[in-house]
């Protein structure tokens, strides 16, 4: 059986097609050969009617998957309010670059180029929900405009329509694109990655390869981990080499790579040194891993369907089923590999393999619509419909498992007096205050009870005062911030310090207690003197 792939020109307007397997012919010499596309499973339609050429321009594939993403995406993108991630964010965004570099220091020093991006990109474009998504928004549009491109050079332009589109409808592309991380322009970057090293191969251009290594340097500034995909691209030029008889392009791609990674080798040897960041993920058990997987994609029933499919694309084999399964899997059972020597393996760190799975899905549509047509277009409906209620979920005020700030600034907002104080208990501290005030921005910033002054000890960490009475001014009111969990009854000092807490009642009546998701805030007035 034939398998012939066609693939798009850059900067023409028109589409060649070449082989990719060890068993199709050469190429004609006008651009393709009609029994080898007639016998393929997974062949380019050749639907002629007018209605039915748009989506076979060049142009017309990645743009169309493009704007879907996007549209998508946007729906209600500022609803859901900011989360402790995304406040970390925010603060840096907010600092100056040598407070940045500070930080950088003693943290999140791989995050530093999106965080130097976000700092430009706040001055430019101000810090609302949506301005700060809105970098993950058009990433995670751009990552469906390439893998819509790379079905497009392997499979075709029906292919390529598809697999850009199911990339859009997964509710976790609308989860990390709606929030203010980096992780939807990892999955830009690796999809970019990928489409290099496929037009690479195609090619044997200088100019690909250049960019390929440009992509694998872009890729590990935003997120070293996602380097894992690097042996699914290995393993395409070696198939892809060994059919042709030609090892130059695999010199190539080791060229190529070790560019990149020397490159990359100082923020490698420097980032080792923070490593303890990444203490908070939990290893998945051997029981459990299915289920992981097939929750990736935001939904269950979504990612059922996605791998049934892809396991129908793997039909014919060769050269591109081999790249596209080792990146679909490939990281995947690295990283989990890897969880005795060091926890890596977590959802948001593998977000890059999804393109893998929509471009073998869509493949696999195209196998199962030789016999069925209108199953191409049940398909997309069917994920949108299957994971239509994850959608909503997503777009919930409240993240889960996060404090509902925005309804406790609510309060505060609404009966505040000047010189009123705030304090806060419960976890991490410093993203409640950064998100009390992030809400309160149109009014002065309460004074911390506990802060000795407005500056910081270091990034992300407040200078508190020496002891606790010294601290209290016992003319003012405070605002008790508390965001321990509410799995039991939260009280106004659940969980507080028992020295800080006896402070307090001594010096102070609870006046009402206003409770929302994970988060109380209590008006603490001073008690009459005598």
């Amino acid at each position: 059986m034939n398998d012939v792939t066609e693939e798009l020109h850059f900067g023409e307007r028109h589409l060649g097609v070449r082989a990719l397997t060890p068993t199709a012919p050469a190429p004609a010499a006008d651009g393709g050969d009609a029994s080898g596309a007639a016998a393929s499973p997974v062949a380019t339609a050749t639907d002629t009617s007018p209605g039915q050429q748009w989506w076979r321009r060049a142009a017309a594939v990645p743009l169309a998957s493009g704007a879907l993403t996007l549209v998508v995406v946007l729906i209600a993108a500022g609803r859901r309010q900011l989360w402790r991630d995304e406040f970390a964010t925010l603060d840096a965004a907010q600092m100056g670059l040598r407070e940045l570099y500070a930080l950088v220091q003693q943290k999140d020093l791989v995050l530093l180029p999106y965080y130097v991006g976000m700092h430009f990109w706040v001055q430019l474009f101000g810090d609302s929900e949506v301005a700060l998504r809105l970098p993950s928004a058009i990433a995670v549009a751009i990552a469906a405009a390439l893998t819509a491109m790379q079905g497009q050079m392997l499979y075709g332009p029906r292919v390529g329509l598809l697999a850009g589109v199911l990339f859009g409808l997964l509710p976790v592309v609308t989860r990390y694109g709606q929030e203010a991380r980096p992780y939807g322009l990892v999955i830009a970057a690796v999809a970019a990655a990928g489409l290099f090293v496929v037009r690479a191969t195609q090619r044997h251009s200088r100019a690909a390869w250049i960019y390929y290594a440009l992509a694998l340097v872009l890729v590990g500034w935003l997120h070293l981990i996602a380097l894992v995909v690097l042996p699914a691209h290995g393993l395409l030029v070696l198939l892809d080499a060994r059919r042709r008889q030609n090892w130059r392009p695999v010199a190539w791609w080791m060229g190529a790579t070790a560019a990149a990674v020397a490159v990359l080798s100082p923020l490698v040897v420097l980032a080792k040194a923070q490593s303890g960041q990444i203490a908070w993920i939990q290893p998945v058990p051997l029981g459990d891993l299915s289920e992981w997987m097939l929750g990736l994609p935001g939904a269950i029933g979504v990612g059922g369907i996605l791998l049934g499919l892809a396991i129908l694309g793997c039909v014919g084999g060769g050269p591109r089923v081999g790249y596209l399964a080792a990146w679909a899997l490939g990281p995947l059972i690295l990283l989990w590999a890897l969880t005795p020597v060091m926890l890596l393996f977590t959802e948001r760190y593998v977000l890059f393999v999804l393109p893998a799975w929509c471009l073998l899905a869509a493949a696999g549509v195209q196998v199962a619509a030789q016999r069925l047509s209108t199953f191409t277009v049940a398909v997309p409906v069917l994920v949108l419909l299957v994971g239509l209620s994850s959608h909503v979920a997503l777009r919930a005020p409240v993240t889960q498992f996060e404090p509902d700030l925005r309804g406790a600034t609510a309060v505060i907002d609404k009966e505040r007096r000047t010189g009123d104080l705030v304090a806060y208990t419960g976890p991490f501290p410093w993203w409640s205050n950064a998100g009390i005030k992030y809400y309160l921005q149109e009014q002065p910033p309460l004074a911390e009870v506990f802060q000795a002054t407005e500056g910081q000890a270091t990034p992300n960490f407040r200078q508190w005062c020496g002891g606790t009475v010294e601290c209290l001014d016992t003319r003012a009111r405070i605002w008790l911030i508390n965001t321990k969990s509410s799995s039991t009854r939260l009280t106004s000092f659940a969980g507080m310090n028992p020295e800080v807490e006896k402070a307090l009642r001594a010096r102070f009546v609870v006046t009402h207690v206003d409770r929302f998701t994970d988060v109380s805030v209590s008006l603490l007035t001073p008690r009459p003197r005598g």
